[in-house]
């Protein structure tokens, strides 16, 4: 990968975690604001989660001399828990993010750097992606509404 190539792909990545952030902000809000505490938690840990992973990516970039660049890729809100659980599934499914994430770590074979800090990125969505998965499977086995019970309150 070229040094023109590594720093397109942290602009995407960054562009892509500070967006994920800010929508994730505003769910912590939507939820907390519905009652359910426990979820909102989960939002504001992800959105904080994706922040540092859009600093650390901007970082790099300065670090290897390249220009950061400001974008923003638009974001689904949801009011319904579950409506985001399922969002947040498909992203998975669809977009690969883990694989693709591991095959960009292996590819930077030049750039120990860089790499570890794709390999962070991966660890960070696969417990993300286990996450999600936990609690989709929970809800499959109590229903929606039990599981919305056990997300009220802080």
């Amino acid at each position: 990968m070229t040094l023109d190539e590594k720093i397109k792909m942290l602009n995407d990545y960054a562009i892509a975690w500070y967006s994920s952030s800010q929508a994730d902000y505003i769910h912590e809000a939507t939820f907390r604001a519905q009652g359910f505490g426990k979820f909102a938690d989960r939002c504001k840990e992800e959105a904080e989660e994706e922040l540092e992973e859009a600093i650390k990516c901007t970082e790099r970039i300065v670090a290897l001399g390249g220009q950061p660049v400001f974008g923003c890729v638009e974001q689904p809100i949801f009011c319904e828990i579950k409506d985001l659980l399922k969002d947040w599934d498909d992203g998975f499914r669809e977009q690969k993010g883990v694989e693709e994430l591991e095959k960009v770590a292996a590819s930077l074979t030049d750039d120990s750097i860089t790499r570890k800090l794709v390999e962070s990125f991966v660890e960070c969505e696969s417990d993300h992606r286990a996450w999600v998965a936990k609690h989709l499977g929970i809800i499959e086995k109590i229903g929606y509404d039990n599981y919305l019970i056990e997300q009220l309150g802080d």
